[in-house]
């Protein structure tokens, strides 16, 4: 019962974001008439629910989101499209986040020995800002050409051995026939969406654009917080930070991050159960963490 229970929460809440995902991708031009009080409306919207968006995405990478893995999958990919976001490259990299917790790619506040913090923060705020997210949104675009041409690609894209074996595994994942095809068709479907958008709010295009930005700033803002400063041989452990009941709805219980790297099989309803019987204690609180991420760059340990 409780499985189910939870089962239709997901899906209410999946109704919620797929209605904001509409009115972005064009259904709003099409209801109303077009002002910029409801184009800035539009992207706070956006923004505010991208913690939901994601981790209702969050949830289906971790198998938590539909009963049974199809359609799971299915509801993970038509979320990803929505961000602009294949399912495939976004679950390899949350598990490889799991995996290899502070890897070379996963620590964008260490400051390396020598360098310069003046420069390493030029790239940092970019990152923190948005360009996590644009990230996101390039690097499936390797599975457009050949395979020889991505490998050497991965191979030179950072020389450090630490992370040799994470991009062998990402050649590995994205040269498989199945996986490779998914990644394409999202991305063409999402190129699909794209289009449509901009013809449909046509004037108003820059609104669009605005509630997409709108909803990356967030995305990138979030993909570190958590971590932001802690060691880097933390292992399994994140931090856990208070936020207001009404609001944990819209972070899905991501606040509690240290028991879900712990507990990644728990569904999001089951987070705040398993931090009370854990014995420990609140890290801060989670506006708290991300203002913290503008301190910027660090040496860490």
């Amino acid at each position: 019962m409780w499985k189910l229970r939870k089962t239709w929460v997901d899906i209410t809440l999946l109704g919620c974001v797929a209605l904001i995902s509409a009115l972005q991708f064009g259904l709003f031009p099409v209801l109303f008439h077009p002002s910029w009080t409801g184009a800035v409306a539009l992207a706070i919207v956006a923004a505010l629910t991208e913690p939901l968006h994601y981790g209702l995405m969050h949830e289906s990478m971790h198998g938590n989101l539909l009963p049974g893995e199809s359609w799971n999958r299915r509801g993970g990919r038509a979320l990803g499209i929505a961000l602009g976001l294949p399912w495939e490259t976004m679950r390899f990299g949350h598990l490889a986040h799991h995996g290899f917790n502070r890897h070379d790619f996963d620590r964008p506040e260490s400051l390396a020995p020598g360098q310069s913090r003046a420069i390493a923060a030029v790239a940092y705020y970019f990152k923190l800002v948005i360009g996590n997210a644009v990230a996101y949104a390039i690097v499936p675009f390797l599975v457009m050409i050949p395979n020889s041409a991505m490998k050497w690609v991965l191979e030179n894209v950072d020389r450090n051995p630490e992370t040799a074996p994470l991009r062998m595994a990402a050649y590995r994942a994205f040269t498989n026939p199945p996986r490779r095809r998914a990644v394409q068709f999202d991305l063409t479907t999402i190129l699909a969406f794209d289009a449509l958008a901009l013809w449909l709010w046509g004037p108003w295009w820059p609104a669009f654009i605005a509630s997409i930005v709108a909803r990356w700033f967030m995305l990138s803002l979030l993909d570190n917080a958590p971590h932001y400063g802690m060691p880097l041989d933390s292992g399994l452990n994140a931090r856990n930070t208070r936020i207001a009941r009404w609001a944990s709805w819209l972070v899905l219980n991501q606040n509690f991050h240290d028991v879900h790297h712990h507990n990644p099989q728990l569904h999001w309803r089951d987070l705040p159960g398993a931090f009370a019987q854990s014995a420990k204690s609140y890290d801060g609180s989670w506006f708290g963490a991300l203002l913290r991420q503008f301190r910027g760059p660090m040496a860490l340990n």
